[in-house]
């Protein structure tokens, strides 16, 4: 959903990341964006709800930053764009673990969200591998999930674990839909292409 709106508006995008693209190694700032994913996974098993929110967010920025920062100065490189993504599910497993792991989230949803939403990212990454064009379609984007995260961590920080509770099942749902429809978009696209 967030991503159809940076296609539709990039300039926001732009706008907004300005005044904090400076020349440095992209990587350096992937790397930030991890440490800051694991300090939320760290926040989010220790209950402290309104700081792991934050967490998240600032993982969430300097994800973008370092693609920015890439773009800006021409350090865009193959192994810049696989530590990025390589980091991106590796921030998501420190994330959704650290929710996972509360004695309150039930099994049957900490894992399957954690799950999903790895193999909502696997499919993106496989329609590149199969069709040479990324696959960023469905209901729950990183971004979303970012999004859907960081405010469940705020509100839960005044309200309660019920609110990761329900975010939870909001992020399997929509994870469950995205995963279908990238598989179907996928199965669509390559039906008929020759094995390679």
């Amino acid at each position: 959903m967030l991503e159809e709106l940076h296609k539709r508006m990039p300039i926001l995008r732009e706008r907004i990341f300005r005044p904090f693209v400076f020349k440095t190694n992209p990587s350096y700032v992937s790397v930030i964006a991890l440490i800051f994913a694991a300090g939320a996974g760290y926040l989010f098993y220790s209950q402290k709800f309104l700081l792991a929110g934050i967490f998240v967010l600032l993982n969430g920025f300097f994800d973008v930053l370092d693609g920015e920062i890439a773009k800006k100065f021409g350090f865009t490189s193959m192994f810049g764009d696989f530590l990025d993504h390589t980091f991106d599910r590796v921030a998501d497993v420190l994330m959704f673990a650290g929710v996972a792991l509360l004695p309150q989230i039930p099994v049957w949803l900490g894992w399957p969200a954690t799950i999903l939403v790895l193999l909502v990212s696997y499919l993106g990454t496989q329609a590149q591998a199969l069709t040479g064009k990324r696959l960023y379609a469905g209901w729950l984007s990183r971004s979303d999930r970012i999004a859907v995260l960081a405010a469940a961590g705020a509100i839960a920080g005044f309200y309660g674990i019920i609110v990761i509770y329900y975010a939870l099942i909001l992020v399997l749902v929509l994870s469950t839909l995205s995963f279908l429809q990238r598989f179907f978009t996928i199965w669509k696209d390559i039906k008929n292409l020759p094995v390679k």
